[in-house]
């Protein structure tokens, strides 16, 4: 009798894997997959299905013809044993789908980690005609969302993806800066001719795309990025970083860079910018210098300033003014190449390599960088999209504390990373992409990256290039490069 109630339990689960895989395979990859292209633990799903199938028709077989129970009581036994495979049969489907919480992840507000849902496309714009300039970045604020391009800037709605406004970037002129994020309704763009130094710096009000305000700078214009504080707009510019009003463009403060030094990057919050400066040695053979500035966005007062420990020339990128947290990326080989991380005093807390034993970092290592995301700050963990040693794309993302830079949770193998988006609830999307399907995965960083997984079907018109933007009921998609596909679509 327990050989035939065990046969049962596995003939449960042959019935149960057939149903769940092909099922998932359709839904998730639209009928077929194959290599890294398949939805996570599919394949085990499908082969364990056929394995149980051999195996439990044999085994039920063997052992009815073996046992000595009546007709009846055989039905019963074979009953018994497939309800019982039942909730096996799913914790086991789950575990192998990466669908249930690791032991130390505890549940999310959403509850336990569930499987693929369904997002729906709710509106996708025109396909651009003919050869469209390159995308920049999507800005996102309340009701609107913003796609900015060498061209220009345009609006579309939340709700329906109707386009609100259009401003065209001056004659012979492109947009060669924008603001990482938009603040109080208004977004920083600057324009410049080719091969020329990048002069205009323009502010727009986001809601009616109007254009606030215009200004043409001296000397070598725009430096390294330009950013958004509250009421304040923050721009390096010719030996100077100027503090602006963000509404009218007048000017609230200046501060100068000291001689033989540049700016290599500045963000800002409403309450605190970063200035991550470099300075060229005194005497001819010295060491580069830099140091990281904070100062009062509203009246450019010096916080505090704090050397840091590097030696040769390099790139950075400021990922958040509060906390502290930029990125350093030395041309020394054996310099610093990191993630830093500071207190509120200046004193840094924590660093963490861009390349490690255990895999490297795919985040924005400067402001001309616009094929990574990221990383982003939740609370005092930093998120970010990883690739283990020898893949070329990001199929992870991990998660580090800010107090130590310690590794504390990575996901398993999502599928190539196309995307980050920082939620308002502080969890991070991450837009995974490749043919022949489409995820949403959103992670907690509070619960150790708990996650839970939306499915956008094989159809989702995802370009090789694409920034996602969380908005109040889902997600809106911005397809930088287009070959075909929509320039902007939301799902929810």
């Amino acid at each position: 009798m327990a050989a035939v109630l065990l046969s049962s339990v596995v003939l449960c689960w042959a019935v149960l894997f057939h149903a769940l895989g092909w099922t998932a395979l359709v839904r998730e990859s639209g009928g077929s997959c194959g290599g890294d292209d398949c939805p996570e633990g599919l394949p085990a799903v499908l082969v364990l299905a056929v394995v149980f199938s051999v195996g439990g028709v044999a085994l039920i077989g063997w052992t009815l013809t073996r046992a000595k129970l009546s007709r009846g009581a055989a039905a019963a036994v074979v009953v018994s044993g497939l309800l019982a495979g039942l909730l096996p049969g799913v914790y086991g489907y789950q575990w192998l789908r990466g669908e249930q919480a690791r032991a130390d992840a505890p549940a999310t507000a959403d509850g336990p980690v569930r499987g693929a849902e369904r997002l729906k496309l709710a509106w996708r714009t025109e396909p651009n005609s003919g050869a469209a300039p390159r995308g920049l970045r999507g800005w996102s604020a309340g009701d609107t969302v913003v796609r900015v391009r060498a061209d220009g800037l345009s609006a579309h709605a939340v709700r329906d993806g109707k386009q609100r406004w259009n401003v065209t970037a001056p004659v012979r002129q492109s947009v060669c800066a924008q603001s990482t994020r938009p603040a109080e309704g208004i977004g920083l763009v600057a324009y410049g001719r080719q091969n020329k130094p990048c002069l205009t710096l323009a502010a727009v009000r986001l809601d009616n795309g109007t254009t606030l305000w215009k200004r043409t700078l001296k000397g070598e214009g725009i430096g390294k990025g330009i950013a958004l504080g509250g009421a304040t707009a923050v721009t390096p510019e010719d030996g100077a970083v100027v503090g602006r009003d963000a509404a009218t463009g007048g000017e609230r403060w200046q501060r100068p860079v000291p001689e033989r030094c540049k700016a290599l990057a500045v963000g800002a919050s409403a309450a605190r910018t970063l200035v991550v400066e470099e300075c060229l040695p005194a005497k001819t053979g010295g060491a580069v210098g830099a140091r990281l500035l904070a100062l009062d966005t509203r009246t450019g007062e010096e916080r505090w300033a704090t050397k840091l420990p590097v030696e040769s020339a390099g790139t950075a990128y400021v990922y958040s003014a509060e906390p502290a947290v930029i990125g350093f990326q030395e041309s020394d080989q054996r310099g610093v190449r990191a993630v830093l991380a500071f207190d509120d005093r200046g004193t840094r807390r924590a660093a963490v390599p861009f390349t490690g034993r255990s895999g490297d970092l795919d985040i924005r290592l400067s402001e001309a960088d616009l094929t990574t995301e990221g990383p982003f700050v939740a609370g005092d963990t930093l998120v970010a999209a990883m690739k283990k040693p020898g893949e070329d794309q990001p199929q992870y993302v991990g998660g580090f504390s800010l107090a130590d830079g310690r590794e504390l949770w990575r996901t398993g193998r999502l599928g190539v990373i196309g995307a980050l988006a920082l939620r308002e609830d502080g969890r991070v999307a991450a837009l995974t992409s490749g043919w022949p399907r489409t995820d949403v995965v959103v992670l907690d960083p509070a619960a150790k990256g708990a996650a839970r997984k939306t499915a956008l079907g094989a159809e989702a018109p995802v370009s090789i290039d694409a920034d996602m933007l969380a908005v109040s009921d889902g997600y809106v998609v911005v397809n930088r490069y287009t070959d075909g596909e929509p320039s902007v679509f939301a799902v929810r």
